[in-house]
């Protein structure tokens, strides 16, 4: 009888292949990560950009509603940009580096200023509208919302010590410009015309991107009094 044995034999993946095969993988992993990457900064500009979209149109809406309700003898555009500037951590308008005595001489007709104070119908409160930069972040700027009473001849005590600022965009975007001016209708109305220009703070693509980080936007209002 003869007994016939076979050898077991036994097969497995040679170093090269091992290392093709690493390499193939590494390179398929590091291709899905720049991917991935690349469409969270994407979604993340994106979101971005639309706040700061957002915010501007929340901005203009709120002019929009409150100005046209309002005589135009009680509309007040003042320049004082640089005179005042805003403390966000700690709520507080800055005036100590101003002149506040010619900030708040009322502008003419097209003279482009940073404040608007102005009193709806049937209310006794004005609503002060501005943009002020920053004292402590450079390069930041906020557009600010707050009212007081009994402002005629002394407009600047709305943002002087005001019981309260309501901050209109958030830590988010930085607004760049805030612009307002008028012009006297056939009526005797105002039309108002509002310019904001905003960025997102954080913006992760190149300087020579295909997508800007500003965001432009204009309104124009007009106020509704009736002219006897």
């Amino acid at each position: 009888m003869k007994y016939i044995e076979e050898e077991s034999k036994y097969e497995g993946f040679s170093l090269i292949e091992m290392l093709i095969t690493i390499v193939i993988i590494g390179m398929v992993m590091l291709i899905s990560s720049v991917t991935l990457t690349s469409l969270i900064k994407v979604s993340t500009v994106s979101s971005n950009k639309i706040r700061a979209r957002n915010e501007s149109e929340f901005v203009l809406e709120l002019v929009r509603r409150t100005v046209r309700n309002s005589d135009p003898s009680d509309v007040y555009i003042f320049n004082s940009l640089g005179d005042r500037k805003f403390d966000y951590k700690n709520n507080i308008i800055d005036s100590s580096g101003g002149d506040l005595d010619t900030a708040y001489e009322p502008l003419g007709e097209n003279d482009p200023g940073n404040e608007i104070h102005f009193r709806p119908y049937g209310y006794k409160d004005w609503i002060c509208l501005a943009y002020f930069e920053s004292s402590t972040e450079e390069g930041k700027g906020y557009i600010l919302r707050t009212s007081a009473q009994d402002l005629m001849d002394q407009h600047e005590n709305c943002f002087g010590s005001p019981e309260y600022v309501m901050v209109l965009n958030s830590d988010y975007v930085d607004v760049n410009l805030f612009e307002i001016a008028y012009t006297v209708a056939n009526d005797s109305n105002y039309i108002i015309r509002f310019d904001i220009e905003s960025e997102p703070v954080d913006w992760y693509l190149a300087d020579g991107a295909p997508i800007k980080p500003k965001v432009i936007r204009q309104g124009i209002v007009s106020t509704e009094g009736l002219i006897w």
